[in-house]
């Protein structure tokens, strides 16, 4: 077989997807129930009519890119001032890396100090200050090579839901912090049990004149309240959005409150937000268009977080009852399947009781393949408007079915 000429992960002539459509992928001539649905970003399915009027109308009206201010970025922008007004301005960009990247740059900026507080378990895309993880003593470990040694020094990790010990970590470099960087509700476990800690850290923040930013490429739209903040009413200084603000196209949002844009004007700061393609009319057509629709029918998410909740409770339910070695984790319209029994309340624990039935994990996996079901490779499973009820309690039993046959 020959080798592609791809470097990027996962790239490999067994496993090729060719097209999509609705809630449904196409790989290798064989069509799959999406559970990943591009990594949370297709809310409303693949090639969703909304997208497909969108890039219609962007034909018929002859929008380019043109590397130069349009009015499709000044639309879009008026919209998300509508949605998030405790926000001042927006820039934009073409991923959640390249986001967290330059809102990274701008808590440096205002703040003039260089450490950033990372908590354990969170995401946040290639990113050389986030490329790291820590295990349950603090410790770091790196997720890539070729990351400057200068980027680790500048780094420290809070573990994810003990506030003594957040505190603790905090009190020893507060003066030194540029910013203190979560995602709120973390892909690796989601649940929203931990909110008396982001509450505590938003407070602390506060208190403390230290840059919260609140990393919600994935809550952001997704949840049916708009985002994790708009539910609980947490106000951060700095917000990262994108996924399904574009329906699956490449964006990425940063959010700056009035208080950090004075501080950019009075300091007379020159921070640097540009790209060839960075707010391009094409994207923010697209992106205006699926934001103003997801908007006004708030019954999409609504619906697909019924979905979740059903399809959390009844898993667990049946692995109670089966005593299997698994439970189901969920937020607002995405879940994950844990495969262990334990108590577990952050990534270190989780990785630590799978790490035992990685075996049996991996059988599952391609048990779900077989069943043409495509089981993302990270776990998350992502629902969206185009899963009808029929394919939901088609996956709900091949899960019970392959749970019991591999974690007895």
């Amino acid at each position: 077989m020959q080798e592609l000429n791809i470097l990027n992960e996962g790239y490999n002539y067994s496993k090729l997807a060719s097209t999509s459509i609705g809630s449904k992928i196409k790989i290798n001539d064989k069509l799959f129930i999406d559970l990943s649905n591009c990594a949370g970003s297709n809310i409303i399915g693949h090639n969703n009519k909304i997208i497909k009027k969108a890039i219609k109308d962007i034909t018929k009206k002859n929008i380019s890119n043109y590397a130069f201010p349009n009015i499709y970025a000044k639309i879009f922008s008026d919209t998300l001032k509508k949605i998030f007004p405790h926000f001042e301005k927006f820039i934009f960009c073409n991923s959640g890396s390249e986001a967290v990247i330059k809102g990274l740059r701008i808590c440096r900026a205002v703040t003039g100090k260089n450490i950033i507080i990372n908590t354990s378990g969170s995401w946040h895309g290639s990113v050389n200050e986030t490329l790291y993880t820590s295990n349950q003593n603090q410790k770091l470990m790196k997720l890539s090579d070729g990351l400057p040694e200068e980027t680790k020094k500048n780094l420290k990790f809070i573990p994810y839901g003990d506030i003594k010990k957040s505190k603790k970590i905090l009190d020893r470099y507060k003066k030194k912090i540029c910013c203190l960087l979560i995602e709120p509700i973390q892909g690796a476990l989601p649940s929203s049990k931990n909110l008396d800690y982001i509450n505590f850290l938003s407070q602390y923040t506060k208190k403390n004149n230290i840059i919260f930013f609140l990393d919600e490429m994935i809550t952001g739209l997704r949840d049916s309240k708009k985002s994790f903040q708009t539910r609980y009413k947490i106000k951060p200084d700095l917000t990262v959005f994108g996924k399904s603000f574009a329906g699956g196209y490449p964006i990425g949002i940063i959010s700056i409150n009035k208080n950090i844009f004075s501080k950019i004007n009075q300091k007379k700061l020159n921070i640097f937000f540009g790209g060839t393609f960075s707010g391009n009319s094409i994207i923010m057509y697209i992106a205006n268009s699926v934001t103003k629709y997801l908007i006004k029918h708030p019954k999409i998410t609504k619906s697909i977080e019924k979905i979740t909740q059903s399809f959390e409770k009844e898993l667990n339910q049946f692995i109670k009852k089966n005593k299997l070695k698994a439970k189901i984790y969920s937020y607002s319209s995405m879940a994950r399947i844990i495969f262990s029994n334990e108590n577990i309340s952050n990534r270190a624990q989780r990785d630590f009781f799978e790490k035992k039935n990685i075996r049996l994990k991996n059988k599952f996996s391609k048990y779900m393949w077989k069943n043409e079901i495509y089981f993302p490779n990270n776990g998350i499973i992502f629902f969206s408007f185009s899963h009808t009820k029929k394919e939901i309690n088609y996956v709900k039993q091949t899960i019970k079915k392959g749970l019991k046959l591999y974690l007895k």
